[in-house]
């Protein structure tokens, strides 16, 4: 009897963590489900066709949108580890950009709640998901983001995991993104801004590949993508 309740032990507890892996990795939205509980259809896209703006905000069919529940570093954002700066913010962006490059599924994003997201009067806020995987849960996961306080315990947990493990941006000195957005840099840290105006209402992101032929000069620079709103700039589609 022992034996055989030993035997259910050893096969419950690899089924248990199986099933934590998958509820960790579920999307807030239910992952095919084409309408959210608002009732609003999923903006659907090939993970190619979706253009990573920064860290934590992309265009999906010509719509530009925040991922819901997370912060990236800014584009230009710099951290330090072990001394050296490193540029923690367009890491962010292009392990984004991965993500998608590399989607196996259709990438669908559904409203999120801009409230708890602090995001009230920008762009629109979306959850999305690639298939059974959230991705503002693998970014926080991954260490390429930090979650917004409150938004989901979920994502505060994969954060303290992160940070325990001290993966990516928690490996090292990093201004957290809000205060960068407002000005502060770390001690020795480049004053990059990696967003260009085009003097005609609209604005860029240095991932675009528009971004070649804009004028860069340091009067049409702009140091994030917030501050770009602020100004009443618009991100238009190629």
């Amino acid at each position: 009897m022992k034996r055989f309740s030993h035997l259910i032990v050893l096969i419950a507890v690899p089924a248990l963590f199986a099933l934590a892996v998958y509820l960790q990795d579920k999307p807030v939205h239910a992952a095919g489900d084409k309408i959210a509980k608002s009732g609003e259809m999923a903006l659907e896209a090939e993970g190619r066709d979706i253009q990573v703006i920064d860290g934590d905000t992309i265009m999906i069919n010509g719509k530009v949108v925040d991922i819901a529940g997370m912060d990236a570093p800014e584009l230009g954002q710099q951290c330090r580890h072990n001394g050296t700066f490193q540029d923690c913010g367009m890491s962010s962006a292009m392990q984004l950009r991965k993500y998608f490059a590399m989607a196996p599924f259709t990438v669908q994003c559904w409203p999120g709640d801009p409230e708890r997201s602090e995001k009230q009067g920008d762009f629109p806020i979306v959850e999305c998901g690639i298939g059974e995987r959230d991705v503002a849960a693998a970014m926080i996961t991954d260490g390429e983001a930090l979650p917004i306080p409150g938004y989901s315990h979920r994502y505060d947990s994969l954060s303290t995991e992160a940070d325990n493990a001290k993966i990516g941006i928690h490996g090292g000195d990093m201004m957290a993104p809000a205060d960068w957005r407002a000005g502060k840099r770390l001690d020795g840290e480049d004053g990059r801004c990696l967003f260009v105006a085009d003097g005609k209402g609209n604005y860029l992101s240095t991932l675009d590949p528009r971004f070649a032929d804009m004028d860069t000069s340091e009067n049409s620079k702009i140091c994030s993508d917030e501050e770009a709103r602020q100004k009443g700039y618009s991100y238009t589609a190629p």
